[in-house]
């Protein structure tokens, strides 16, 4: 998990990492043993913060699509293959900064699966706002 990896540099600007999942608490754990062993996970099978922060789910074509196909091939072919799904497989993501306020200063809502922001533009997002 790229995320694990620039966990230094990440909390060296004062950012503090939480994920939040739809699994149980014991799916939290196997993935936290298994990808980010040292990140907060809240477990929301409800997704009720998906639904606070105004995530959607995707349709068919944000599940599958050229796109979402090709990026998913490029993943296997770095090494990265795909578990299980659990939970709502159409809910789609979202990465938000908030800073100490509670206020949220950084959103990124994904249009497909496959739609997530790069560290570099997560560690550009936060060092603007220090």
């Amino acid at each position: 998990m790229q995320l694990h990896r620039e966990k230094d540099r990440l909390e060296g600007l004062g950012i503090k990492i939480i994920l939040v999942g739809m699994g149980t608490p014991k799916q939290a754990e196997a993935f936290r043993k298994n990808y980010s062993p040292s990140f907060v996970i809240i477990c929301d099978p409800r997704k009720v913060l998906y639904k606070a922060y105004g995530l959607i789910e995707a349709g068919i074509t944000g599940i599958v699509s050229p796109k979402t196909i090709i990026r998913g091939l490029g993943a296997l072919g770095r090494g990265h293959l795909p578990g299980i799904p659990s939970g709502d497989i159409f809910q789609l993501s979202g990465v938000f900064i908030i800073d100490r306020d509670m206020v949220v200063r950084y959103c990124h809502y994904a249009r497909d699966i496959s739609d997530n922001p790069s560290i570099d533009e997560i560690v550009r997002q936060a060092s603007a706002l220090i």
